[in-house]
């Protein structure tokens, strides 16, 4: 098998070196676009491979390199001694091929890009450069924290990884040349500067969340290791390897985040992808984060009160160990990221708000969610006890209200603050946008779905009463059991019926405005004296359907060349005809609007 592999190999090595020497002599492969974007595409694919099998490599040899140096172990007592013969063996055959092919393609690479601005910039090549930082300083970070650990733990020889070791210094090795690489050729193009801010956010998100989730985790055992619960907790040594698992996620989750988010990220204001990371990220996750933690704890103390026989707050607020630090750490996300933000819109361009709107229609969704199912709650509570009252035959649990009714206070105190303040923010960014927030994507997605949630609710509620109460009259037992029965239609009719009214009112009035401008197909008929402009394809585009194209013959053909200006003026007066029938006619190089009737 591994012949097998190593002629495979020998193959490509040869192909490659014919190709590379036939570049070096100016021999084109092709001279056409689509070959030599085919060719570079295959170029760094093998790059790629080469490269993986080359870091293998050398991360099997360190592996084994530590067994035998840290450990104080033989190769032969590492685990099978045929097993590790093997690894030495598969380790150095990937390094010795794995490594001249890829010094082969990559010099190939480095030949081409050399003052070459539109080879630096090319698309393909942030791809791979990007593609190899973003991966590998996952890996280095996430085996990195193995290390970490061990060093905490005070260097147990039983607790060693020498794989982890090894995969964290060659990965940061590799990350730490191709980053040089990539800083110091620059990001010329707007699809090279795309490329790196994917990178830049996803490792600024990435390490953040770590940093975040150590934290809360790390303040958590030390909690539930405090004296102060008498015992009724679950005691245990505070320096765990959980402990020392969330040190090493602060620490390497720290570095990571202020290195890509305050070097890398810095000054990059005017980035679609910096407003979604603000906003649909870090804003609103450190907001869920937090209210999430928040609406349990309320949950939690209610039930608290609401129940009848003394309990020690030992048990029950020990879930406080984890929910306070999430609700301080996600506010503390939410308040720094949302002051950054603010301080930055003014030299953010208007066309970059889109991240914004999404983020207050989504925090106003959740909202409403919250205090939707808050009311629903309530609502039952109040049709399960006038059941309870009525009914002679079933008696519930006593008590059973307790727990829902904790619940639906908390979601309640949550979601009502929580809708209006977004809600608020919603209604002024309305009357000061107009029109443009009117016809705003998110805005038509947050009404349509809410009216037909309601729709969908309002119909399943109204179809099970109505059978319920058929149900009970053909049966002859019409009473409390189809009340109960009823139940859930009684909440979902009671709370869904305000909220489909009030926002079909919004959308109908935002239709009234022009939110939903409505396209009036016209038979449009161009007549054209040029056979090969794009006249007709872009007209369909604005007008956004087709029209029929007539050639005039006899006539030399002037190309059709018109600025954008005019074929908006073009698709306004088909727009505005009185007239279902329109004419346009080409004619030295003018275009005439013609409205007719057919008959």
């Amino acid at each position: 098998m591994f012949g097998l592999v190593l002629i495979v190999v020998i193959i490509i090595i040869i192909v490659s070196i014919i190709l590379v020497r036939r570049s070096r002599k100016g021999l084109p492969v092709s001279r056409t676009k689509g070959v030599s974007a085919t060719r570079r595409v295959w170029l760094y694919l093998i790059t790629l491979v080469s490269l993986g099998v080359f870091v293998a490599g050398v991360g099997q040899l360190l592996s084994l390199l530590f067994e035998v140096t840290i450990k104080g172990s033989h190769l032969t007592q590492v685990g099978q001694a045929t097993f590790n013969e093997q690894l030495l063996s598969l380790g150095l055959a990937m390094t010795v091929i794995g490594g001249p092919l890829w010094i082969l393609f990559w010099r190939a690479i480095q030949r081409r890009t050399r003052d070459n601005q539109e080879e630096t910039g090319d698309m393909i090549r942030k791809l791979y450069l990007n593609f190899v930082l973003l991966e590998t300083a996952l890996m280095g970070i996430t085996t990195a924290s193995s290390f970490l650990m061990w060093l905490m733990a005070g260097l147990p020889l039983e607790q060693f990884s020498s794989g982890s070791l090894a995969i964290a210094i060659v990965a940061g090795i590799v990350w730490y040349y191709h980053w040089r690489v990539s800083e110091r050729e620059g990001h010329p193009s707007s699809g090279a500067k795309t490329l790196r801010r994917w990178y830049v956010y996803i490792l600024s998100g990435f390490g953040l969340v770590w940093l975040a989730v150590g934290l809360v985790q790390l303040i958590d055992i030390a909690s539930v290791n405090l004296q102060a619960w008498q015992g009724a907790l679950v005691q245990g040594k505070f320096w765990s390897s959980t402990a020392q698992t969330c040190v090493a996620q602060i620490i390497l989750g720290g570095v990571a985040w202020y290195f890509h988010w305050f070097r890398m990220a810095r000054g990059d204001v005017d980035s679609t992808l910096r407003q979604v990371y603000f906003y649909l990220l870090t804003i609103s996750g450190g907001a869920i984060a937090a209210l999430v933690a928040l609406t349990i704890t309320l949950f939690r103390f209610f039930g608290w009160v609401f129940d009848g026989t003394p309990i020690s707050p030992g048990p029950t607020f020990q879930f406080l160990g984890w929910a306070v630090p999430t609700f301080l750490v996600g506010l503390a996300i939410w308040g720094y990221h949302r002051r950054l933000a603010e301080e930055e819109a003014s030299a953010v361009r208007e066309g970059r708000q889109s991240a914004q709107r999404g983020y207050l229609y989504l925090m106003s969704f959740l909202g409403l969610g919250t205090l939707v199912t808050g009311m629903s709650m309530l609502f039952g509570i109040l049709v399960g006890l006038i059941i309870d009252s009525a009914s002679t035959s079933l008696v519930q649990t006593s008590g059973w209200w307790r727990d829902q009714l904790s619940l639906c206070l908390a979601l309640l105190l949550v979601g009502t603050p929580l809708w209006l303040y977004y809600w608020n923010g919603i209604l002024k960014r309305v009357r000061v946008g107009g029109i443009e927030e009117w016809r705003a994507l998110p805005r038509r997605i947050f009404l349509y779905v809410i009216i037909g949630a309601s729709i969908v609710a309002l119909t399943a509620a109204l179809v099970n009463i109505i059978y319920q109460i058929l149900n009970g009259a053909l049966q002859g037992n019409f009473g409390v059991n189809v009340l109960r029965n009823s139940k859930w239609s009684i909440e979902a009719l009671i709370v869904a019926a305000p909220l489909l009214w009030y926002h079909w009112q919004l959308l109908r009035t935002d239709q009234l405005r022009g939110g939903e401008p409505v396209v009036i197909r016209h038979n449009v008929t161009l007549l054209v004296d040029d056979r090969t402009g794009d006249l007709a394809s872009r007209l369909e585009d604005k007008l956004g359907y087709k029209i029929r194209v007539l050639y005039q013959v006899g006539q030399p053909g002037v190309p059709s060349v018109l600025p954008d200006e005019e074929i908006d003026r073009l698709a306004d007066e088909v727009q505005a005809s009185t007239s279902n029938d329109v004419m346009l006619v080409v004619f030295g190089g003018k275009v005439i609007t013609m409205p007719y009737q057919d008959k």
